[in-house]
């Protein structure tokens, strides 16, 4: 046979009384708990963010070494012939004429690196939104 816990009398003042410091308390460690839960979101969002980034711009890095490999039809020798040439004629060129090309390189890559992740951004909220919400992979 199973006993039933005791009864305890208490009055309405101290039954508030106790609710309403157990009410503090659950509070309390609700907005302590909801602090570290945001902090760990955060550092979560930031990693994942700064991965994202320093991939798209190793992509925008890997693009004009995807077009040197293209316009020498990925022959070795060809591509470094065609790598020697760029070189030689920036070496050769005036001094403004090699800040023009490095400007205009810069934006190109600059642009390359937002395109691409302009095209990965989707996919990248939809998996840290997943992550976040504790969803399975």
């Amino acid at each position: 046979m199973t006993t039933s816990p005791p009864i305890h009398l208490v009055a309405a003042a101290e039954h508030n009384r106790a609710h309403t410091e157990a009410l503090h308390a659950l509070r309390d460690e609700k907005a302590h708990k909801g602090w570290r839960t945001r902090a760990a979101d955060l550092c979560f969002i930031t990693l994942r963010a700064s991965t994202f980034l320093g991939s798209s711009y190793l992509m925008a890095l890997g693009v004009p070494l995807v077009f040197f490999l293209a316009i020498s039809g990925g022959d070795g020798s060809s591509l470094f012939a065609h790598l020697a040439n760029l070189a030689t004629r920036f070496l050769a060129a005036d001094y403004a004429r090699q800040v023009s090309f490095l400007a205009e390189f810069k934006l190109v890559l600059i642009a390359a690196a937002t395109l691409i992740a302009a095209w990965r951004l989707p996919r990248f909220l939809r998996d840290l939104e997943r992550d976040l919400s504790g969803g399975k992979k």
